[in-house]
């Protein structure tokens, strides 16, 4: 994974939860599935928007897709935010 995707991933996870960030940058830096998540998060974020901008037949289709796809990786990164911080993998 490239240092690029996975920061911008924490960026855009920061940006959609602010009340979260110290536990965002602390779970990022800690956490290698962590920072995967994030770096899924935001290759959806960014499929998204090529297909809301996409004039294909099945737009309307990967637009909810990919809407459902970012809705389910929110909660998951929420649900890891909540989650004990595996400490002993450090």
């Amino acid at each position: 994974m490239g240092t690029g995707r996975t920061l911008s991933g924490v960026e855009r996870v920061i940006e959609r939860f602010t009340e979260h960030a110290a536990s965002i940058r602390e779970r990022f830096h800690g956490d290698e599935s962590f920072r995967e998540m994030c770096g899924d998060y935001v290759e959806t974020l960014q499929a998204l928007q090529r297909w809301e901008a996409s004039d294909d037949p099945h737009r309307t289709a990967r637009v909810e897709e990919y809407r459902d796809l970012a809705r389910a990786l929110e909660t998951e990164i929420l649900a890891a935010l909540s989650a004990p911080f595996p400490w002993y993998g450090r």
